[in-house]
């Protein structure tokens, strides 16, 4: 009975050995496994971030080339303005010396009239 015993002893002995190999060697696929999974995961990852990168890029250019055509209008839009701004001090200038002149030919008017009605008066 013994041999019996340890025939069932070595049996018992050698699965249990293959069951813990048999373990070992499915946590390490599983290891694997999961690292091919989490590989192939940041591979997405990579390639998803690259598009959107890519695509706030062309965006960013699109934006850039807008505000250098604002930039431009505002600039042909400063210098409209400065043009119509020297024009409309031009045109104040001249009002004021043609007031000036009205003013002078007013007053002429006045003392014309002044002089005509009293030579007016005195020849009768």
């Amino acid at each position: 009975m013994d041999a019996n015993l340890m025939i069932a002893l070595a049996g018992f002995s050698g699965s249990a050995v293959a069951a813990l190999l048999a373990y070992r060697s499915s946590a390490q696929a599983n290891k694997i496994s999961a690292t091919k999974v989490d590989s192939e995961a940041y591979d997405r990852s990579v390639t998803f971030y690259e598009k959107v990168l890519a695509d706030a890029e062309k965006q960013l250019d699109r934006m850039r080339q807008q505000v250098d055509r604002l930039n431009e209008q505002l600039d042909r839009v400063n210098a409209q303005l400065a043009q119509e701004q020297d024009l409309s001090n031009s045109s104040r200038d001249q009002i004021r010396t043609l007031r000036a002149q009205v003013m002078t030919l007013e007053t002429m008017l006045a003392d014309l009239r002044a002089q005509l009605g009293s030579n007016s008066n005195t020849n009768p």
